[in-house]
């Protein structure tokens, strides 16, 4: 909808405008928001052709109040101020489209990049992120819930962002009076019900997530279009196909919600979270971001959570094959089988994935492991353990679900210099135990200051380059691909206590 060439008269630009009108009119009526904005930004301009400053700024205004940040309307009121002198509100405009235009670009690629931001030491407010989701897509799960699933091979990358706002925002601080928890509690509720009831969409979004109370057959698999950013052919900004989609009624449902938020709520001190750019300060957050909801437990996870100020990254923490079930912990799955268990009943499911099931099925492993637990509880010789798992088997992934059974006990004995001149021959490297158990568990912050640590003489991890390429491995799938390799560093100091000396 564009004027060819140079020539164009300004009674060619007078009918553009009536054209423009007459589509501003039919958008208006038909409530077709983004056609609006688009045509509103187009008239713009051309009563800038014409000279007609005041409708061109007031095209403009309209065109921003129905879409904040549409990146045509802005330039060309940036265009138009800088004309009128006012170049500081110019710039502001200007500023804030090629704000804009780099969020665009980061939805449409997912690419992140952090680094100036930790290199800074996190100074200033939060980056700016877009809600950006990948190649995965909610399914029906083997054991007859919902789950995720990876539609390509993803290898450390990341894979889902949704930004918090509103109905996802992180807003409980780790608070020891009961009474404030529950004071800020409400105060979260009754901002995601202003969300549900101000935005269609984003009342469609929560009506999505179970309330616990529905049977298997009940579950409905939602089409992965209603949480992605809108394509050209979506009707409302505000999300109402959307939500007529999925059967919105106008009314909020108070009670589905108080239950979906009772059952799906993350917290940021979960195993598989890092909360980034705090700036030391303990902050423990809860809140409900949709698409993470939807993933299940595992104790041999492949994905792990990021939180940078209220939005949430979901990444790979290992290596994850197309097809594959994207998992991440629930609990600390750095424990034994018994103790897993436990924490499984205690959250009201069973997990049976392959690691448990190999833990808990060969009767004679699960005795001996039994056996050893108790061992250690009675104060036995933790050496002793760690050299029977050691040569229990020889298969690699077997020896890795035991060492991360096991990763308090292998632990103790690389901090004691004691324990290590005794034992230290018929054990392996601490860089190797940890490579291992990431293999197991996915990136870990444990595990990674286990790797630095260990990495310090390279022994039986291979020659300075590869061993720098290990530990580098292990960081990506703990933090994620969000910051360059130089970058990496300043978070591998964060990982470390202030106590340890060691040369990164």
């Amino acid at each position: 909808m564009a004027i060819k060439g140079v020539a164009a008269s300004r009674e060619d630009w007078r009918e553009y405008v009536a054209v423009c009108s007459r589509i501003i009119d039919a958008a208006s009526s038909g409530h077709d928001r983004r056609v609006l904005c688009s045509t509103l930004a187009h008239r713009a301009d051309a009563r800038a052709r014409l000279g007609d400053a005041a409708c061109w700024l007031a095209d403009c205004d309209a065109a921003l109040a129905a879409e904040p940040a549409h990146p045509g309307a802005l330039l060309s009121k940036g265009a138009l101020l800088s004309g009128l002198g006012r170049y500081a509100a110019a710039d502001e405009a200007r500023e804030l489209a090629e704000q804009c235009r780099r969020l665009e670009a980061q939805a449409r690629s997912g690419a992140v990049d952090l680094s100036e931001w930790v290199l800074a030491g996190f100074a200033g407010k939060f980056p700016d992120l877009a809600e950006y989701v990948g190649s995965v897509e909610v399914l029906r799960s083997p054991h007859g819930c919902r789950g995720f699933r990876c539609e390509e091979r993803r290898v450390g990358g990341y894979f889902g962002n949704r930004q918090g706002g509103g109905d996802r925002e992180r807003v409980i601080p780790d608070a020891a009076d009961s009474d404030e928890k529950m004071f800020v509690w409400k105060d979260f509720v009754d901002k995601v019900l202003e969300a549900a009831e101000k935005c269609p969409k984003s009342a469609a979004l929560i009506y999505t997530l179970s309330t616990g109370e529905e049977r298997q057959d009940e579950f409905v698999v939602p089409d992965m279009a209603i949480f992605k950013n809108e394509t050209e052919g979506d009707s409302l900004s505000d999300g109402t196909s959307a939500a007529r989609a999925m059967g919105t009624q106008e009314a909020v449902h108070v009670d589905r919600i108080l239950k979906v938020l009772d059952v799906n709520c993350l917290t940021e001190d979960a195993p598989a979270a890092d909360v980034l750019g705090n700036n030391g300060v303990v902050n423990c957050g809860v809140g409900l971001w949709v698409l993470p909801s939807f993933i299940n437990h595992s104790c041999h996870p492949n994905a792990r959570r990021t939180h940078i100020g209220d939005h949430a990254i979901v990444h790979a923490s290992r290596d994850i094959k197309a097809g594959e079930e994207i998992t991440f912990p629930y609990f600390d799955v750095l424990v034994p089988v018994s103790k897993r268990r436990e924490a499984s009943r205690a959250w009201g499911f069973e997990c049976k994935c392959d690691r448990c099931r190999f833990e808990a099925e060969d009767s004679i492993l699960r005795q001996e492991i039994l056996k050893s637990e108790n061992d250690l509880a009675s104060g036995g010789d933790i050496g002793a353990v760690v050299v029977w798992l050691e040569e229990k088997t020889r298969k690699s992934m077997v020896k890795a679900f035991l060492r991360a059974s096991f990763w308090s006990t292998y632990s103790a004995l690389y901090d004691s210099d004691k324990l290590m001149r005794k034992r230290g021959r018929r054990v392996p490297s601490e860089a190797l135990v940890a490579e291992s158990v990431a293999d197991a568990v996915g990136g870990n912050e444990s595990v990674l200051k286990a790797m630095l640590r260990g990495s310090r003489d390279g022994n039986g991890c291979g020659n300075r380059l590869e061993v720098e390429d290990k530990v580098v491995t292990i960081g990506r799938a703990t933090y994620c691909k969000l910051v360059k390799r130089h970058a990496m560093r300043d978070l591998f100091r964060l990982t470390l206590d202030a106590t340890n000396k060691i040369n990164i």
